[in-house]
């Protein structure tokens, strides 16, 4: 096949935001058969989740490539650039390797009857023909939003998961816990065993074992840091894989308490957007003062989002920007500074460099640290800012863990 040029490619990738949201499996079903299911080639471990979902996968990752398998990694949304979604031994793929997968999607697609996927869809697909060109030994995959209905339902899961269960996309998923967790419990599969964090609302474990039965596994955890649980957990599906229990290493930008320097101040990224992963992780920061930069996509329950981080006397300075990418418009700077307290000082400077540069300024006089959060995509565009001030390869600080080369135990 000739390839065509990057830009039109991705051109037409990016076409593909405007497809807006597809809960079913018919369309992926259909590209799948295309393609000549590739998903089939290896097996997979399924992860679901309201939050902490992407950095149990990255776990599972790490701990796969440290027991000598070459692991493919799916993960949404990512933070720099759109290869992130796609990675092999804990790297993502490389562009020209990424372009030519998304030019075997676009011509499936385009055989009659015509089907027009998702962008979501789109990164899916390609990292399926990705995995099984690579030959990985197995994937881990991350659903996009929900469970029963999503796409990735179409991998070939022998260990299914589920993490958190919170209020989250209530406008597609349901409107109370137990009907969430029912939700995304739809990725189980009869006689695959499904490891679930322990809820503590009854309804919730009633829905999640009305779905899974006698395959359902509690794990019971009470680490109140998610990276710690997301290992506890990996560790555990690992031990039903057969894999030895090895120390990892895993790089997780916005999801780790990793810290990076910004003209010589601390900064600290949380990509949290909704009320209990904000509350999660700026416990981990609010006894430390800092600046905090906030911005976020347009949501109906902003105000009770936003709540964790209001009244916290470490907060010195908060400024407010705007968000870029991904399908929902960012949330009105004003309207989101109006929700905070008058006592801190707030600024509205919707350009993400400058908030941030703003943000450093005010850290440094009164040496304390910086802290970003509110959307994956603010996230994304500061740690993306960062990278590029920095000499070093964007690929190696896009790796997730180190290759299984150097980790094998």
């Amino acid at each position: 096949m000739p390839p065509r040029d990057e830009a039109n490619i991705r051109g037409w990738l990016d076409s593909r935001i405007g497809s807006g949201m597809r809960l079913g499996l018919s369309t992926c079903a259909e590209m799948l058969e295309r393609l000549g299911n590739p998903e089939r080639d290896f097996p997979s471990v399924h992860v679901a989740g309201t939050n902490g979902k992407g950095s149990l996968c990255a776990q599972l990752s790490a701990l796969g490539s440290k027991n000598g398998l070459l692991i493919g990694l799916f993960t949404s949304p990512h933070l720099v650039t759109v290869e992130e979604r796609t990675r092999v031994d804990g790297t993502p793929v490389l562009p020209s390797e990424f372009d030519r997968f998304l030019h075997e999607v676009r011509e499936a697609s385009e055989i009659e009857p015509e089907i027009r996927p998702t962008y979501f869809e789109v990164t899916f697909l390609a990292s399926m023909l990705a995995f099984s060109e690579a030959g990985v030994d197995r994937a881990i995959v991350e659903t996009g939003l929900g469970g029963r209905l999503d796409s990735t339902r179409l991998v070939a899961a022998d260990i299914c998961a589920i993490t958190t269960i919170s209020m989250d996309h209530t406008e597609v998923l349901g409107e109370s816990l137990g009907e969430i967790a029912s939700e995304k419990a739809g990725i189980h599969r009869d006689g695959v065993p499904m490891f679930c964090l322990y809820h503590e609302d009854s309804v919730v474990r009633e829905a999640i074992e009305s779905v899974g039965g006698d395959d359902v596994e509690w794990i019971d955890d009470s680490r109140v840091d998610a990276q710690s649980t997301a290992r506890a957990i990996s560790q555990e599906i690992g031990r039903k894989l057969g894999w030895s229990e090895l120390e990892t290493e895993v790089s997780w930008p916005g999801r780790t308490k990793d810290a990076f320097n910004w003209n010589g101040v601390e900064c600290r990224l949380s990509a949290a957007h909704n009320k209990e992963s904000i509350a999660h992780d700026f416990a981990q920061v609010s006894d430390d003062e800092h600046v905090l930069v906030i911005g976020m996509t347009q949501k109906e329950e902003l105000a009770s989002t936003i709540e964790p981080l209001l009244g916290s006397e470490s907060t010195t300075h908060t400024i407010v920007t705007s968000v870029e990418g991904g399908r929902k418009p960012s949330a009105a700077v004003d309207e989101i500074a109006e929700l905070f307290d008058a006592e801190v000082e707030i600024e509205v400077i919707s350009d993400n460099s400058e908030a941030m540069e703003r943000a450093v300024r005010i850290a440094s006089e009164n040496d304390c640290i910086v802290y970003v959060t509110g959307s994956v995509y603010l996230v994304g565009s500061v740690y993306s800012e960062f990278l590029s001030m920095s000499d070093s390869n964007l690929w190696d600080h896009l790796a997730v863990h180190p290759p299984r080369s150097q980790t094998e135990g």
